[in-house]
């Protein structure tokens, strides 16, 4: 999910919960342990999933990925803008 942080009304950066694939997408190009941006959070089934926008070094997207999440694998990175 993203948050933002703001002073007197200007942007200072945003803070993106990113994770790592648990397996290789060929199809996607996407190798194991890639990471990707967290854009929502679902609850199905007793478990909990995560739609994942994985992107190139351009950060240009190269696919949507579905991964169930547990605790451990979240991760936080920082976008300056």
């Amino acid at each position: 999910m993203e948050t933002s942080a703001k002073e007197g009304g200007r942007l200072l950066y945003k803070e993106h919960d990113r994770i790592s694939i648990p397996q290789a997408i060929p199809e996607l190009g996407v190798e194991r342990g890639a990471e990707g941006v967290v854009k929502s959070l679902d609850y199905a089934d007793n478990n909990v999933w995560a739609s994942v926008v994985v992107t190139y070094s351009t950060n240009q997207p190269r696919g949507l990925v579905n991964v169930q999440l547990t605790p451990e694998e979240k991760v936080s990175s920082y976008t300056f803008v």
